[in-house]
């Protein structure tokens, strides 16, 4: 008699993930964690120094398998600057990309495909 095994169905792993977006004195941070759940968070810079503020915002951000950056050019770059400093990991900076304010249901669903 021969045994015949099914192939097994890939599983989908999903990934923990996060879409920022920031200017020089409101960052908002949308993730999704390793259960697909999204939280949203708003990082003010109030009195902070710039460098102050973007460690605020990396720790908000925290350790993620994906990291979208959104924003104007000078203080995305400083923030990409600053994760990969703490984290280094910038292979886990999916896309960085210029953009103005980002609505967080838009920002929700990006960080939902980046973690699928």
């Amino acid at each position: 008699m021969l045994n015949r095994k099914k192939a097994a169905r890939p599983r989908r792993i999903t990934h923990s993930s996060a879409v920022t977006w920031l200017n020089g004195r409101q960052a908002v941070v949308t993730q999704v964690d390793g259960n697909g759940r999204i939280s949203n968070l708003t990082v003010d810079r109030g009195c902070s120094t710039e460098q102050g503020f973007l460690a605020d915002v990396v720790s908000a951000i925290g350790d993620q398998d994906r990291l979208m950056i959104l924003g104007p050019t000078s203080t995305r770059l400083a923030l990409e600057r600053a994760y990969v400093n703490v984290y280094h990991r910038p292979d886990r900076l999916v896309d960085v990309e210029p953009a103005g304010p980002v609505d967080p249901d838009a920002m929700a669903d990006q960080a939902r495909t980046l973690a699928g």
